[in-house]
């Protein structure tokens, strides 16, 4: 795939720039060809060589032009002022130039930080937005830690080796074009043989660029890797701490260390080579040149020696140009790996995605419908109905009603909820919501009719208030207080050093586990959504903390629609409906009432915990 066309599409909001940066590299390699040129003047002055030219050339843009009016005017300087007069008078006009020639590189480098800067804000911007879009089950495959290495380190890597190479692009061409068309003025012959030798160079690059591209794509995965290891062992040190692991930790570790140390030792041995072959060919090509002058035509190699010298010196001059585009061949070949592993990201499959005319809806009217609903994590393979998590699941939950969702651990109590908000697609039958399959409608609308409070609760790195309003854009002060009321939260919150300002850490981690489900319970009432989903809500409250919450939020849940999972049976014995699943199916249906009487499962698990 052409991932560098992809970065350089970027450049089409940057035209101006473009053309600027452009021109000035055409005047740098202007004023630079010019500066190097008035060498021989300087040199034939020096050593008393000039012959004084006594009638202005005629114009045509050569080397020689630029001698002969420099030895023109130099005549007028030496006649009226003398010779040292005439040194000082070239002297500052190569400092001049090599000023102007200066200023122009530096205008080209002030002007592509605007573009390298926006090129990077681009790519991160879309892998963000992307990133935030993909389904759950895009991450059931992919480690955190990988995708955090491809935002960082591999956005970095593209940066360092496509971008920063922009500029050698735009500069390094010109002032290879203008040295060769001064070296072809000066002499044919000896430049043909100095193009002899940039086959040969070319060759060297393809073999070094290609190598060192395919260790790189390796070097960026096991990057991501060892990010998530790096993760992992953050998030779970207390886990590590607590079994004693740390030396099986440190090992696996290692292990992904090692190859990426023996993977970066090749890349660098590899980069590291094309630069000294690079200037050894060079001067092995500068040294020939120079005896097939004195053996082809020694006797004007002896009368022009200042021209040789010119010769020599835009040829050194012209070393450093074409070391910098061979090094940014194979930067770019290393970054393309990197970039690779972006838009691996950025072109993956979003699955879940609105249809093309979606539908809109803003209220829920009637009841939820699921039908015949059967879900599999694992769609893919042949047999994907062996692997089903949901199996023919039917039921209907009307608006006002309260449903309770109970069973075994694993029995598929979240992923029937996670299939409302379309956190996933099933595989077959279909659900309804006021009667028009819930796929049809846009997802912001779908997902804005629900709230949801789960018992892996997420804080962000913030304040309790942000944290409080995030989704809801005009929330009042009054709001927020009022929904943390309901959670029971406001109390534990106004005693944190600057209260509802009160930074909660990564994750919520200078909170306890029942305050940051409070704040979770608080964010959903904040929403005030037209469906509550509560998958073990109060899974952190103590009994206290539990009872205050039945009190005051279930109450208000009463209001409107709910959906509640919970393993402490005594939370949902006020529902409308509960539903008993196992294995994936519905195993009894009904109010606490009927099915205690049934003295199905229900009863049993319901008893079984009473007497726990």
């Amino acid at each position: 795939m052409d991932y560098l066309g992809r970065i350089l599409n970027y450049l089409k909001n940057y035209k101006l720039q473009i053309a600027l940066i452009l021109f000035v590299q055409l005047l740098y390699a202007f004023f630079s060809i010019f500066t190097l040129t008035l060498l021989v003047p300087f040199l034939q002055v020096l050593f008393h060589q000039v012959e004084p030219v006594t009638v202005r050339p005629e114009f045509s843009f050569t080397p020689q032009y630029l001698i002969d009016t420099f030895y023109y005017h130099m005549n007028i300087v030496i006649e009226q002022y003398g010779q040292a007069s005439a040194l000082l008078f070239i002297a500052g006009t190569m400092i001049l130039l090599s000023l102007l020639s200066n200023s122009c590189r530096y205008a080209g480098m002030y002007w592509l930080s605007h573009i390298r800067s926006g090129i990077l804000f681009n790519i991160r911007d879309e892998f963000y937005r992307k990133l935030i879009r993909l389904p759950l089950s895009f991450y059931t495959e992919q480690r955190s830690g990988d995708m955090v290495s491809r935002m960082g380190a591999d956005v970095l890597e593209v940066e360092w080796s496509i971008i920063s190479s922009l500029l050698a692009i735009c500069r390094d061409p010109f002032l290879i074009i203008a040295y060769l068309i001064t070296l072809f003025t000066i002499s044919v012959k000896l430049s043909l043989v100095t193009l002899a030798i940039l086959p040969l160079m070319a060759l060297i690059l393809s073999v070094i660029g290609k190598n060192i591209r395919n260790y790189s794509l390796k070097s960026q995965g096991l990057l991501g890797r060892m990010t998530a290891y790096f993760e992992e062992a953050v998030d779970g040190l207390r886990v590590i701490k607590g079994y004693n692991a740390q030396e099986y930790v440190s090992e696996q570790f290692r292990k992904e260390n090692f190859q990426f140390y023996r993977l970066n030792k090749k890349i660098f041995r590899i980069k590291e080579l094309g630069s000294p072959l690079i200037e050894f060919l060079c001067i092995f090509a500068a040294l020939a040149i120079s005896l097939i002058g004195l053996v082809a035509f020694p006797e004007n190699f002896a009368a022009k020696g200042a021209s040789f010298m010119l010769y020599f010196v835009v040829f050194a001059r012209m070393i450093p140009p074409a070391k910098s585009l061979a090094t940014t061949y194979y930067q770019m070949r290393k970054g393309l790996s990197a970039a690779a592993r972006i838009y691996e990201v950025i072109d993956a499959d979003e699955k879940i995605k609105d249809t093309d005319n979606p539908k809109h809806i803003s209220e829920f009217q009637d009841k939820i419908e699921f039908k015949d609903v059967s879900f599999s994590y694992h769609d893919e393979v042949d047999d994907a109905e062996q692997c089903d998590v949901l199996r023919h699941v039917s039921f209907t939950l009307k608006k006002g009603e309260t449903m309770a969702i109970v069973g075994p651990s694993g029995s598929g109590k979240s992923t029937l909820v996670d299939l409302l908000s379309r956190f996933y697609d099933i595989r077959f039958g279909e659900i309804l919501v006021d009667g028009v399959p819930h796929n049809q409608y846009a997802l912001q609308d779908l997902r804005g009719l629900f709230g949801i409070v789960n018992q892996d609760v997420f804080l962000f790195d913030d304040t309790v208030y942000h944290n409080l309003t995030i989704g809801v854009d005009h929330a009042t002060e009054e709001e927020v207080v009022a929904a943390a009321k309901i959670a029971q939260a406001h109390d534990f919150i106004m005693e944190l050093e600057e209260g509802y300002q009160t930074g909660v850490g990564n994750r919520g981690t200078r909170l306890s586990g029942g305050q940051r489900q409070r704040i979770s319970i608080a964010r959903a009432i904040l929403k005030n959504p037209q469906i509550f989903i509560l998958d073990e809500a109060t899974s952190a409250l103590d009994n206290e903390s539990e009872r205050l919450f039945q009190e005051a939020l279930l109450p208000y849940i009463k209001n409107h629609t709910g959906v509640i999972i919970a393993h402490r049976l005594s939370t949902i014995r006020f529902a409308d409906k509960i539903l008993f699943l196992k294995d994936g199916q519905i195993e009894e249906m009904g109010s606490h009432t009927e099915l205690m009487a049934k003295q199905g499962a229900y009863y049993r698990f319901y008893t079984a915990q009473q007497l726990s």
